[in-house]
């Protein structure tokens, strides 16, 4: 397989989005949404550049506007939101051997305020 495409390939990842799904859209690392298979977003990134947005160290005192999970390692482009004010992100590497054999991620975002 050409070097191209295996590096294309590697930047596709399943996502279960609830909540702001303007998110994703704007997310810089978007080159590419799609649906898939069982209604889930497919989202193609680009890799993370920089150091990402500068985060609160405490989480505010509501609920999180947007929660995504997934199979697999967490893309760290999916935390790199200018609009992101806190984020929580967990990793099950267990995950389960049929459903998740990879392991599973799951990620909270609140937003700054508009």
């Amino acid at each position: 397989m050409p070097r191209e495409r295996l590096a294309a390939a590697r930047s596709l990842i399943a996502v279960n989005l609830v909540g702001d799904a303007g998110f994703l859209q704007t997310l810089p690392a978007t080159r590419h949404l799609g649906v898939g298979r069982d209604g889930g977003v497919v989202v193609w990134l680009d890799d993370a550049e920089g150091e990402g947005p500068v985060l609160d160290p405490v989480r505010p005192d509501r609920p999180p506007e947007v929660e995504l999970n997934g199979e697999g390692a967490l893309p760290r482009a999916l935390l790199d939101h200018p609009r992101a004010q806190y984020v929580e992100a967990a990793f099950d590497g267990l995950g389960d051997p049929v459903a998740a054999p990879l392991g599973w991620w799951h990620v909270r975002v609140w937003l700054k305020p508009a």
